[in-house]
């Protein structure tokens, strides 16, 4: 039998449990509905709670960026994160370590939290700063003398087939750069800020050019660039 000085500490402790269960958080759901998940990647996420949390972390970002962003931008943001979507699930299905599916799609999801996290909402003028987007990032730096360098990365966000590597530099006029050097070989990087974003052009020396020599096969340094800090 239970010693009546042990009875009031039971209670309290269980008490406390009941107390801790009713304050718990609650679980946290994944930014679409588990009852209609079609990919692999879905299913994961469904079935961890801590992927499901990065799935909605990832959407509370997003949306807050689109909000944040002036249309044509907020645009090619939905085109970007559509593509890390396509990454994501063939990343799943396909990943470096095949016997580590669900490792490879928590490290993608945790990339793309930390990518939408970095994201500068503020107004940004001019082009110097670093500038980012599911494939590469670009950096810019304004010289005393007025010069602008570029320096400038990407790959394909999946398996790496290709990648691309540039230094250069130029002078803006207004809201446009175009940079050059030798790495380019005659290629010239058209840039222009667009709204809140940095839209990047790749312009060949001339018809029938094959693809910039800074890339491997297929590869580009073009696209909508985001300011991050």
């Amino acid at each position: 039998m239970m010693s009546k000085n042990l009875i009031p500490a039971a209670c309290a402790a269980a008490l406390c449990i009941l107390s801790l269960t009713a304050t718990a958080a609650p679980e946290v759901l994944p930014s679409f509905d588990c009852a209609n998940a079609r990919t692999g990647a879905e299913k994961a996420i469904c079935a961890d709670p801590k992927l499901a949390a990065l799935d909605a972390s990832i959407a509370k970002r997003y949306n807050e960026a689109r909000k944040s962003l002036d249309s044509i931008t907020a645009e090619a943001l939905l085109r970007d994160q559509r593509y890390f979507t396509k990454v994501r699930d063939d990343a799943f299905e396909k990943p470096f370590d095949k016997d580590k599916p669900v490792e490879e799609l928590a490290s993608r999801l945790k990339y793309r939290d930390a990518f939408l996290a970095s994201l500068d909402l503020g107004e940004r003028k001019g082009f110097s700063g670093r500038w980012r987007n599911i494939s590469g990032e670009i950096t810019l730096w304004k010289k005393p003398d007025g010069d602008i360098l570029y320096e400038g990365s990407a790959a394909e966000p999946h398996k790496g087939r290709w990648s691309c590597n540039v230094e250069a530099a130029g002078k803006a006029k207004a809201e446009r750069l175009q940079v050059k050097s030798v790495d380019t070989k005659g290629w010239v990087l058209n840039l222009q800020r667009q709204g809140d974003g940095l839209v990047v052009a790749e312009q060949p020396p001339g018809a029938g050019t094959s693809g910039p020599p800074y890339c491997g096969l297929n590869g580009t340094l073009g696209g909508t660039f985001f300011p991050i800090r």
